[in-house]
């Protein structure tokens, strides 16, 4: 074999082995641009959710704009406004409805007192008489505990008078005596029962009255 054909075939040799490095080295190049682009994928896919969930939707202001947070906090307290407004209207129509059953309450006693003073005063009358002399008192008896008692469902009580301090509010007093046995003014008989709604003093009862001699 000549000198010649010698480096001829380590040419070739040379250029072959060139020829493996470069696809070797293009083989690696890709693999790395391959990991380089699954890296970026595997970014974005994490960041959208992320910017799902801050990005407002269609219709929707942008978040933490300060035109729409103003906005919001006026209609917050508007909003918190009109509830109190409807929370005092509640409380009025409630206060209007309770006065209105009291002055309606009222209108109608001051028809009926008058008709349970005549019977209280008949019994009265013939306190001292026995029951089988006059078969009618006990049923007036009857007839006095059933309207007391239809009264008392509706808040109406008699006002405690015997024996109580006078309260020029709540007695009428049209016999006034002195007596050593009381240090201040005392109710010592009732002639006419009162009756109260509540503190509201519906008829004030008729008494007899001793004051401090």
């Amino acid at each position: 074999m000549t000198e010649k054909d010698d480096n001829g075939r380590r040419k070739i040799e040379i250029e072959d082995k060139r020829a493996r490095d470069d696809e070797a080295a293009g083989a690696s190049q890709r693999e790395l641009d391959e990991q380089l682009m699954q890296l970026v994928d595997s970014t974005i896919e994490d960041e959208e959710p992320a910017q799902a969930a801050v990005e407002p939707g269609p219709g929707q202001p942008p978040v933490g704009d300060p035109i729409w947070v103003e906005r919001a906090g006026e209609y917050l307290e508007l909003a918190q406004r009109k509830e109190a407004e409807l929370r005092n209207y509640r409380k009025r129509v409630q206060k209007d409805m309770e006065l209105a059953r009291r002055y309606a309450v009222e209108g109608l006693l001051a028809d009926l007192f008058p008709a349970l003073d005549g019977l209280a005063q008949a019994v009265q009358s013939f306190q001292n008489t026995p029951d089988e002399q006059n078969p009618l008192l006990e049923g007036v008896r009857r007839t006095i505990k059933v309207l007391e008692s239809a009264m008392g469902k509706h808040g109406i009580e008699k006002i405690n008078a015997v024996n109580v301090p006078f309260n020029p509010e709540r007695h009428n007093a049209i016999n006034v005596e002195e007596s050593g046995d009381v240090a201040v003014d005392t109710v010592a008989e009732v002639y006419v029962e009162g009756y109260c709604l509540g503190d509201t003093v519906l008829k004030p009862a008729i008494v007899r009255v001793l004051k401090p001699a």
